[in-house]
């Protein structure tokens, strides 16, 4: 679970870096709902990827860290859609 977290913070991450530029504002309208994936994987490493015998959260720096940078990228291309006037 781990590793689909880290995955899919390195893809909302490319994706709001690549959207960014003047010409490019158009990938942030994948970049947001990527980045709210992200979040749900995080949410979801948290709450389901516990280890049997002590019932702790199994890397749990991972899944804290995908949910507070998914909601950091999808704050961020948001604001950039809302900057192109919401066009396409």
């Amino acid at each position: 679970m781990s590793t689909a977290s880290l995955v899919m913070i390195v893809l909302s991450a490319l994706t709001t870096a690549a959207g960014l530029p003047c010409c490019l504002g158009c990938v942030n309208y994948l970049a947001v709902p990527l980045s709210m994936a992200t979040v749900l994987v995080g949410l979801a490493g948290l709450a389901f990827d516990k280890d049997p015998a002590t019932g702790t959260t199994r890397d749990l720096r991972i899944h804290l860290l995908a949910v507070v940078l998914g909601v950091t990228f999808a704050a961020i291309g948001a604001v950039r859609c809302a900057a192109g006037g919401g066009c396409v």
